[in-house]
């Protein structure tokens, strides 16, 4: 074998481990179990004989992998009689499933809100609204997750979201930044989504695609407390569109608006796990 066929036979290797090591499905699987009696998540224990239902949402690119992996761990018959679930994913990860839904909440390539997915996210908060002290959430996040989950504040429209984000990113703004901004223009991300149930327990499993992994950024953290506020996002606005037009003015009079109340954190539920 020469020297180029080794090293090319070798790269290949590396790649596929590479690949393997982050395999949705397996790395969901391996963190789920059925003993049986309880439905361990993360080391975390659910009596099945107190389970009353189990909803899995969420978003990502790694959303159909991961849900697969959920449900092949869960097993078979848990599935069938306790759960229910919905996770936007992008058109080509659509796939069937027992009993989580694939929506396809956006096209393949292209990372923006749609229509399609803001209608996903309608189901998913109809979902988790009906949950009580006796349910169980459980969240699957991962990258691409912030494109797949649009529901924009009242006070702005679906293309206000799109012109924004679009800017953003044709600007270069970081990946904080871009989250930033749509944390405070959503209603699941930044903690919303953990605030629009009142399950018992909510698990939420997550893949990371952000270099040091900030929960609070992946995925714009749907169950997670937004430490941002409308200010830092008006101040990324200012940075990246200076000039009148460059930005919808309905989001810069909500922005302003809102960074005139108090900028507190919302807290996010003691049932929520991460």
């Amino acid at each position: 074998m020469s020297n180029a066929a080794r090293l090319r036979r070798d790269a290949e290797s590396i790649w596929r481990a590479g690949v393997a090591a982050v395999d949705s499905k397996r790395l969901v699987a391996d963190v789920v179990r059925n003993t049986g009696a309880e439905l361990v998540i993360c080391g975390h224990p659910i009596p099945l004989a107190k389970l009353n239902r189990l909803v899995v949402v969420g978003a990502g690119k790694a959303g159909a992998g991961m849900a697969a992996g959920f449900e092949q761990a869960a097993g078979a018959e848990l599935v069938r009689d306790w759960l229910n679930g919905w996770v936007n994913v992008p058109a080509d990860c659509v796939g069937s499933l027992q009993s989580i839904h694939l929506h396809a909440a956006r096209p393949a390539g292209i990372n923006e809100p749609t229509e399609e997915g803001a209608r996903g996210v309608k189901q998913i908060l109809e979902l988790v609204a009906g949950l009580g002290e006796k349910d169980v959430c459980v969240v699957l996040l991962s990258g691409g997750g912030s494109a797949l989950l649009p529901a924009p504040v009242a006070a702005i429209t679906l293309a206000d979201k799109q012109q924004v984000t679009r800017m953003l990113m044709h600007a270069a703004a970081t990946i904080d930044e871009l989250n930033c901004v749509r944390k405070q223009l959503s209603l699941v991300k930044g903690g919303g989504l953990a605030r629009a149930t009142q399950a018992g327990l909510v698990m939420t499993l997550i893949i990371s695609d952000v270099i040091g992994d900030p929960l609070d950024v992946i995925a714009s953290g749907p169950t997670v407390a937004d430490s941002s506020t409308a200010a830092d996002a008006l101040a990324v606005l200012r940075k990246y569109a200076p000039n009148q037009g460059d930005v919808s003015l309905a989001v810069t009079a909500y922005l302003t608006r809102k960074a005139k109340e108090s900028s507190q954190v919302k807290p996010i539920p003691s049932t929520v796990h991460h």
